[in-house]
């Protein structure tokens, strides 16, 4: 299942894609400012994306394993 941000992040990526295209190589000044705009929102999307906090770290030793489990939330 895709989510709404995904859908986000796909659309201005193409906007950006088309605004260069179009605009700065095709010469159209309002390609430019939608891809310039559709620029800035993809990147402030990835700025504000919540990265996951590190909860454990340990270096393990030749031989050593490390088991993951994960349970639900109750």
């Amino acid at each position: 299942m895709r989510t709404s941000s995904g859908l986000v992040e796909r659309t201005l990526r193409r906007a950006v894609r088309h605004g260069w295209r179009k605009g700065v190589a095709g010469g159209s000044p309002a390609w430019t400012a939608l891809g310039a705009a559709a620029a800035l929102g993809w990147l402030t999307l990835r700025a504000l994306r919540r990265s996951e906090d590190v909860v454990f770290s340990s270096r393990l030793a030749p031989g050593e394993t490390l088991q993951i489990f994960h349970e639900p939330r109750s």
